[in-house]
């Protein structure tokens, strides 16, 4: 059996449903990270929930109510608790759809479990009775001022809102968002910032790249040994573009937590021994799917990072 059919084998004849949760402000990021895992892994594997189909009142009403989507008095946690316990059992579940386009609230739907399923939104670390399925959870947290230029972009862009009415609910939002949303943070396995980069904030929008930072909990052994690699003659000869790998112990509301950061443009062959790795274990080469050479950025390898944590956290499930 080739090792690109093991992981998949191995997943399509297990019974076990992999819950994860990726929490995080409107326009945080979520997405990106998201969309990478369930483009890796497999679309017949990895389906995506989004939690906005658990909003209990349409756009419309939220206004006249005066709430944000934010305030837990907006949200049906009460079915997500009793969907997500079906969905971990393998049990098919009926729930709305939230059309961002109209801000109205559509269905019932059905929807079928697959064997990875990410819960994606503002509130997905928040009831407790959702949290005690989860086995995998992420927490995007952008800087205040790299969210507030992606929220602007995004919603005047793609949703229609005009750059006023878009600053006018970030204000009103901000209340909500610490209050119901950033505690979250504390209950994430996996915590993913982003900031501008400190070799020009501009090549966020030119060229997406981001200072991004990943801290992880301490997780069952990690059997693979990978690597980064450089070119070290390119390098000292100053034809490549500035980059950075830092790696720092910290600690997060008394965890303990490794913390990698990556910042600047990275030559391709960086990520020669990881995407290897994850093509092995899932089918598909990065090299051809997400990164676009010669140049990757950090979040292009986060992305990759993420998931072969994903990738190895779920096989120590299987052994134990």
């Amino acid at each position: 059996m080739s090792a690109s059919s093991v992981f998949k084998d191995i997943l399509s004849s297990s019974g076990y449903v992999y819950l994860i949760g990726v929490a995080g402000d409107s326009g945080s990021g979520k997405t990106t990270f998201t969309a990478a895992i369930k483009n890796l892994i497999g679309e017949d594997l990895v389906s995506t929930i989004s939690l906005d189909d658990y909003h209990l009142y349409d756009r419309k009403e939220r206004d006249a109510r005066k709430i944000t989507p934010l305030s837990p008095e907006a949200n049906d946690f009460s079915s997500l608790e009793r969907d997500v316990g079906r969905l971990k059992q393998g049990l098919a579940i009926e729930k709305n759809w939230y059309n961002h386009e109209t801000g109205t609230i559509e269905g019932p739907v059905s929807f079928r479990p697959t064997k990875i399923i990410i819960l994606e939104g503002l509130h997905p670390l928040f009831s407790p009775g959702v949290r005690t399925h989860l086995d995998f959870s992420f927490f995007v947290d952008p800087a205040p001022d790299v969210k507030r230029e992606w929220k602007l972009k995004r919603d005047i862009g793609t949703r229609g809102y005009t750059e006023q009415a878009v600053r006018r609910e970030m204000a009103l939002r901000e209340s909500d968002y610490l209050s119901f949303v950033a505690p979250q943070r504390e209950y994430a396995r996996g915590i993913i910032g982003i900031s501008f980069s400190r070799y020009g904030r501009s090549l966020g929008w030119k060229e997406n790249i981001y200072r991004v930072s990943l801290a992880l909990e301490p997780l069952p052994g990690i059997p693979e040994r990978i690597w980064m690699q450089f070119d070290l003659g390119g390098v000292l000869s100053g034809r490549t573009r500035p980059c950075s790998v830092e790696y720092m112990p910290v600690v997060e509301k008394s965890r303990s937590m490794g913390k990698v950061e990556l910042d600047g443009g990275f030559p391709c062959e960086s990520a020669d021994s990881i995407s290897s790795l994850l093509e092995e274990q899932t089918g598909v080469d990065p090299r051809g799917h997400l990164l676009q050479c010669p140049l990757l950025t950090p979040t292009d390898l986060m992305q990759l990072i993420v998931c072969w944590r994903i990738i190895s956290h779920r096989l120590s499930i299987e052994k134990e």
